[in-house]
């Protein structure tokens, strides 16, 4: 897993290269502590265009991302997710919390 954070003004990008496994799991963590300490931001949108699979323990890492950015009055999108990894988000029904993209 390749992640690349980004900030430009009051937006924050994460663009995740390769599957939420075990070991991306260890590396989204990493990135979204990073990004927790960033402090001065509105909104962060995640690039997943190039995440096939993802673990439910990836998942829930991004869920409680979300509540932790939802308890700062942050908002969280996703713009750009693979076909395989939309459907899996739609079946648990993700886009009822937050924008999800496939753009």
């Amino acid at each position: 897993m390749v992640i690349k954070v980004e900030q430009s003004g009051r937006d924050v990008s994460i663009i995740l290269d390769g599957n939420l496994d075990p070991d991306g799991d260890k590396e989204l963590a990493k990135a979204l502590r990073d990004v927790q300490r960033l402090g001065d931001f509105d909104r962060v949108s995640f690039d997943m265009r190039k995440v096939f699979f993802a673990t439910s323990s990836g998942i829930g890492r991004i869920l409680n991302f979300y509540k932790v950015l939802e308890t700062t009055e942050r908002l969280m999108e996703i713009n750009g997710i693979s076909d395989s990894l939309y459907e899996q988000f739609k079946d648990i029904h993700l886009e009822t919390l937050f924008p999800i993209n496939k753009e």
